[in-house]
């Protein structure tokens, strides 16, 4: 037997009893081991696990922990595959109780994992048994006798591959067998292996026109090699029409035995509704094309190539179509209209949005009458784009694919769509929009999209073909076909990349910029089209149809090469489809929107207050008043927008020069030189530091193979910045006497080499101060020159993060094909060799500014200048306090742009003072977004509620609209009119169980916003408390 494991044992001073100790240690903990056993294939396997149970002070509760330290391999697996062990017991007559106290006692196994942890690993070991068993079904499975299962006669046997049963039957057994399964897949037996057969061989005909078993008096036969297009495979069948003399249409006949014909004429050709159903869904979830799904059946078929089916492809093509346009006039009622399919209107096939307002089906009967301040819960938001992506050849035409839903759905009504473009097309606009080269060869350079941006729904009658480029003409006249065919009689949001090109002062209608777009636009536009500065909107940000497209990008390499009217029905199902899955996620998706829209509200309240609580109530008051005036009307000065004019350096040096004038004209100025001030000399050393930074990068960037002329061009530079070095020197030793020593003494530390241009030390006076004199007004000169300069390099950083973003995202939807990214990856390059450049020249000039502020007494200038961190140089998605305000940006986004009355107090005015024009507006700027931010976190929670109480009134509507269709019809058969009296009510009862189930999942949301306006103090939750 293997030697037994060394026990681990652990001793402890245990006090005598009465014993008192000067300093008693707490009580030991103690160590439970929790071991498991499982015997599987003869392998034992144990899993340990010991807690750590701390007694502690009786005055403190005890805890159970894991013991990491006493028994530091936890987690780690041990072998217990000790064969040797268990044979040895094994032949000594152990039972299994034995081998599990033997394993207790000697094994202080660490944790491992269990088996059910790893079942791919445990299943290895069963890869031969399962192999074993998939060949034993290629053979007969023991049924070893030539005599049929059933009735025992001899003769050829077969199997069926679908049916459950493995038993083999006669021709005869198998025909009776599947006369109700005519499309199952059989194989016989031909003495050393299965070869694949068809049920047309052994008898099976399928009868069409009579209840299954009824013999018809007078069969007409189709086509010997009829075609099925099923599930299994592509099926040559033996068919039989009836010929009775009140037999239906033999299209009618397939339609009953649930078969769609290829043709109505003398069909040879069919697909059962099961594959259609299949391939339906599967193409909208999984954008399979028809062309691998049909070639998968094939395949299912025959694998080999050597009998393939007969090709239906093309075939299966119109079949879908088919079945996706019945589908269709299905689901949207079209059946039970007693005017028929040919009274379809405009849009009214589309799958609708149960959250947006829809008049008489969800919204208050007194709704047109209700107050202004809840009247905007009743607002559609909508938004505007173009995907063009989805493009199509010039391959047909109209004429020739003219399409079979005619703007009954989402795609608009072709003949109107032209007319409405030709009659825009005299419009003059701006040329702001993207104008796609690639649309050469093209009849339709991408789609144009209206759709829903609260929920991301498609609307009717709402897509159209964009001819070239995202023009505005199709765009308007998408916008006004989808509030013709579905709109409210009250309008409100609607988002678009360029809405400052409409800019349309309208009553009802608001235009505002999808907050991922709005960072590429200019300052005034992200403040006066931002949805975070607009009242009544709530958390919208209108980028919903950007989205929408993820799902329909897929399509577009098969619809590109389709004719106009495949492409618009089978894009009609896709947005159809597209619509339905968000309206079956709209319960959970309101729900974990308004969990999360409660605690934001909340949080944004409370830190809104908070804020301003610590601000003057004079103040407050004003700036609430001119909030709510712009809020009521946007032409009155906007409170968010910075008045004070942006400090640079130019600004800088141009009041160094004006003060220095007036100094001169009072006979003190401080020149020592007739031709450079002593604000000049500052200047000019700022001005040959960024010189020398320039040329220490194009330094580094020569590389190792520079050719000769690149190297010259920077020695000539090198030699002219040096000249200029050493007259700017001779200028500077006037004004800092004791400036060449200091040099000496920095160059002699850097050793006999000599000192290039480019490395030449400066020593302004922020380098200098500290080792030598230097007057204070040249400090002066320099903190102001410096201060200038650290406000426009962060503009210039700011500036350039904005280009790099919008660089990243056009090439992200626009750029394709090596070479265009090679180039975009070149500018991209440039941009960010821009960025580095800005970071270094902010960190020097914020390095001089912390060197000069102690002897210059300067304080409070860290409110708008902060030292630069790596993780601190970063773009956004949105712009900072505007286009976003949860995620956390860095600070060279909040910072506030100082302006002309900063310059004043970096001059040696008081920059604490609360009176200062920079620090006032400054503070105002972020009040009116901080209330901002909590004013739209309410509006969320109202507008979700309201979206809730929309969606279950909406289904509860549609419930009663189905039971109205059941008996719309007449002098139709029994048979028809049960079928719409059954399909009625079953999609009424479907509407029903939505209802409930949305009414069960936000069952406590009212009990959980009422706790949460309780924890702010908000009791009518109709008027915002801020």
């Amino acid at each position: 037997m293997p030697r037994k494991r060394s026990s681990k044992f652990i001793f402890y001073d245990v006090p005598d009893a009465g014993e008192v100790l000067e300093n008693p240690r707490p009580p030991s903990p103690t160590t439970h081991r929790h071991t498991e056993y499982s015997s599987h294939n003869g392998h034992v396997t144990a899993s340990t696990t010991y807690y750590c149970v701390d007694v502690g002070h009786p005055s403190k509760k005890s805890r159970i922990t894991h013991d990491s330290e006493d028994f530091p391999h936890s987690s780690a697996e041990l072998d217990l595959d000790t064969h040797d062990f268990f044979e040895d017991m094994a032949a000594e007559g152990a039972d299994s109780q034995y081998f599990l106290e033997a394993l207790d006692d000697d094994f202080h196994a660490p944790r491992r994992r269990t088996a059910g942890d790893h079942p791919l690993r445990e299943w290895i070991s069963e890869i031969p048994t399962y192999l074993d068993e998939l060949i034993r079904l290629e053979g007969r499975c023991g049924m070893t006798t030539d005599l049929c299962a059933k009735c025992d006669a001899a003769g050829v046997l077969y199997r069926c591959e679908d049916c459950h049963d493995l038993s083999l039957y006669c021709g005869d057994c198998t025909q009776r067998c599947h006369t109700r399964n005519p499309l199952h897949r059989i194989y016989k037996w031909v003495k050393t292996h299965f070869r694949r057969a068809v049920l047309r061989d052994v008898g099976v005909r399928i009868q069409l026109g009579h209840p299954l078993g009824v013999h018809c008096a007078c069969p007409m036969r189709a086509a010997n090699d009829f075609i099925i297009i099923d599930v299994g495979g592509i099926h040559e069948v033996a068919l039989d029409f009836c010929g009775c003399e009140t037999a239906e249409a033999k299209t009618t006949q397939l339609l009953r035995s649930r078969l769609m014909p290829a043709t109505s004429v003398y069909p040879k050709s069919a697909a059962t509704f099961r594959v259609l159903e299949s391939f339906h869904l599967l193409s909208n979830q999984s954008k399979v094309s028809a062309f691998e799904y049909y070639n998968t059946l094939a395949r299912h078929t025959c694998n080999t190539g050597i009998n393939p089916p007969k090709d239906r492809y093309v075939t299966f093509l119109r079949l879908i179509r088919m079945w996706r346009h019945l589908k269709l006039l299905k689901r949207s009622g079209r059946g039970h209209d007693p005017a028929g399919v040919e009274a379809t209107m405009e849009g009214s096939c589309a799958v609708l949005c149960p959250a947006c307002p829809h008049p008489g089906k969800n919204l208050p009967d007194d709704w047109e009458s209700t107050l202004p301040s809840k009247r905007w819960l009743y607002s559609l938001f909508v938004g505007l784009d173009a995907n063009f992506r989805m493009k199509r050849k010039k391959v047909s035409s109209d004429k020739a694919d003219p399409g079979l839903n005619h703007g009954c759905a989402y795609f608009v009504e072709t003949k109107k769509y032209q007319q409405f473009i030709e009659e825009f097309s005299d419009l003059q606009f701006e040329e702001t929009m993207a104008h796609m080269k690639g649309s050469h060869g093209t009849a339709a350079s991408g789609i144009g999209c209206v759709e829903c941006t609260r929920h991301d729904m498609k609307r009717p009658c709402s897509i159209g073909d964009l001819q070239k480029g995202e023009r505005i003409p199709p765009v308007l006249v998408l916008f006004h076909t989808t509030l013709h065919a579905n709109g409210p009689a009250i309008f409100g949001t609607v988002s678009h990349n360029t809405s400052p090109t409409f800019d349309w002062r309208h009553d009802t209608i608001t235009f505002l910029i999808p907050k991922f777009h709005l960072p590429a636009h200019q300052g005034s536009c992200q403040t006066s089209y931002s949805f975070n500065l607009t009242i009544n909107v709530g958390r919208t940000d209108g980028e919903a149809v950007e989205r929408g497209w993820a799902a329909v990008n897929p399509f577009a390499s098969s619809t590109k090469e389709m004719g106009p009217g495949a492409r618009r029905d089978i894009l009609d199902d896709v947005f159809g489809d597209y619509n339905w899955r968000k309206v079956c996620l709209l319960p959970k998706s309101l729900l974990s929107k308004i969990k999360e829209a409660v605690d934001e509200r909340n949080e944004q309240m409370v830190s809104f207050q908070e804020f301003n609580a610590a601000l003057p109530s004079e103040s407050t008051a004003l700036w609430k008043q001119a909030v709510e005036d712009w809020e009521g009307d946007p032409r009155k000065p906007n409170p968010f927008v910075a008045t004070q004019p942006s400090i640079t350096l130019a600004s800088a040096r141009l009041r160094l020069a004006e003060e220095e004038a007036v100094a001169m004209a009072a006979g003190q100025s401080m020149t020592v030189h007739d031709k450079a001030s002593s604000s000049y000399m500052v200047a000019a050393g700022i001005e040959f530091e960024e010189q020398q930074r320039r040329l220490r990068s194009d330094v580094a960037s020569l590389g190792q193979h520079a050719t000769d002329l690149q190297r010259a061009k920077v020695q000539e530079r090198r030699n002219m910045l040096q000249r200029q070095l050493d007259g700017w020197s001779e200028i500077q030793q006037l004004y800092m006497p004791g400036v060449i020593p200091l040099r000496g003494r920095v160059t002699s530390s850097q050793g006999a080499a000599p000192i290039l241009a480019e490395n030449y030390p400066l020593l302004l006076p922020s380098a200098a101060v500290s080792h030598i004199t230097c007057d204070p007004r040249l400090l002066e000169h320099e903190w102001q020159l410096r201060y200038g300069q650290a406000h426009e390099n962060l503009d210039d950083l700011r500036r350039h993060l904005r280009l790099r973003t919008h660089m990243y995202k056009y090439k992200d939807r626009f750029i394709r094909g090596q070479r265009e990214n090679t180039r975009a990856r070149t500018t991209i390059a440039a941009v960010e060799a821009k960025v580095s450049a800005d970071a270094s020249r902010y960190r020097m000039a914020y390095a001089a500014l912390e060197a000069l502020a102690p002897p210059l007494l300067k304080t409070g200038w860290r409110v708008a200048i902060r030292p630069l961190c790596p993780e601190d140089v970063k773009g956004f998605e949105e712009d900072a306090n505007i286009s976003r305000d949860r995620v956390k940006l860095s600070w060279i986004w909040k910072t506030p742009r100082m302006g002309c009355a900063d310059t004043a107090m970096a001059g040696g005015e008081d920059i604490n003072t609360d009176e200062s024009e920079g620090t006032q507006e400054a503070l105002r700027i972020e009040w009116c977004k901080a209330r901002a931010r909590a004013a739209r976190w309410w509006e969320e929670c109202r507008l979700l509620r309201e979206e809730m109480r929309r969606v279950m009134a909406f289904h509860a509507y549609q419930g009663m609209w189905w039971e109205e269709q059941v008996d719309r019809r007449e002098d139709i058969d029994s048979d028809l009119a049960e079928g719409l009296f059954s399909y009625a009510y079953r999609q009424a009862e479907i509407r029903r169980d939505m209802q409930e189930f949305c009414r069960k999942t936000w069952a406590g949301v009212q009990e959980y916003t009422r706790i949460a306006d309780a924890m702010i103090g908000v009791e009518d939750d109709s008027v915002m408390p801020l």
